[in-house]
């Protein structure tokens, strides 16, 4: 997970043959509607599936560089189709249903990220996660050697946001109960990918060993290099961790 820059929102958003309208304009005829509505929820969907999704998941791949936003796993056209995700669910959040910062793009597998997500909101008993347009999550989450994503304990969050990403990535005991990790990125699968990038960044600084070690400079432009990439590669954080020698740190 990373922040994401969102400078525009898409500017044709229906599907060929209709009125053209940016996503801006159709959000704002929504609003407009919304509280006239007999069924919100019911008029919420409907007006977002009439936008064309094929449009809007070009402009995703743009600003997320096609990356998913949540298992940094490569997005790209296909069957099925990358599926876009309501950061605070549309079932509960009517009016941020075509709300471009609520509109992020995640890979299709069925036991992670959005199908896992499904209607859950990102949230604690006494906090939401932020949108990833504020706030840096690859500053506040580590990764282990073995490819396993944590909460970093040595930085400083409000509990009810620390509370809220750790639930997103891993199921978490509550009292008696064990709630459901909304978007398991601790997922068997993932972890292995994860690790197998990392012996990629390692096999390939191995090539530039000086007495059986890679230059610090060395390191950090590969990592620049890495971030500066369009598209990015995948599992990005976790390559960057690794070369800048901060994995296993802040547990």
């Amino acid at each position: 997970m990373r922040r994401i820059a969102k400078p525009e929102p898409p500017q044709d958003v229906y599907p060929d043959g209709q009125a053209r309208a940016s996503l801006q304009q159709a959000e704002e005829a929504y609003l407009a509607d919304l509280s006239a509505a007999p069924n919100p929820g019911r008029f919420a969907r409907v007006e977002y599936h009439a936008l064309d999704k094929r449009k809007l998941r070009a402009v995703l791949y743009r600003e997320q560089r096609s990356l998913c936003v949540f298992c940094e796993r490569r997005v790209a056209e296909g069957y099925p189709s990358p599926r876009i995700d309501h950061w605070y669910p549309l079932h509960a959040n009517h009016r941020l249903a075509l709300h471009w910062e609520n509109l992020y793009l995640s890979c299709s597998k069925l036991e992670t990220c959005d199908s896992a997500k499904a209607g859950h909101a990102f949230r604690w008993d006494s906090g939401d996660m932020p949108w990833p347009i504020e706030f840096r999550y690859e500053d506040v989450v580590g990764f282990s050697s073995r490819g396993e994503i944590y909460v970093r304990s040595d930085v400083t969050l409000p509990d009810g946001i620390r509370q809220a990403l750790q639930l997103a990535i891993d199921d978490r005991t509550d009292g008696d109960q064990v709630r459901r990790g909304i978007v398991k990125l601790n997922d068997p699968a993932l972890v292995k990918a994860r690790a197998a990038a990392v012996r990629g960044e390692r096999r390939r600084m191995e090539q530039s060993l000086e007495n059986g070690t890679t230059p610090d400079a060395e390191r950090e432009a590969r990592a620049a290099q890495l971030l500066d990439s369009r598209p990015l590669p995948e599992f990005v954080s976790i390559r960057v961790a690794w070369l800048r020698n901060t994995l296993g740190c802040g547990l």
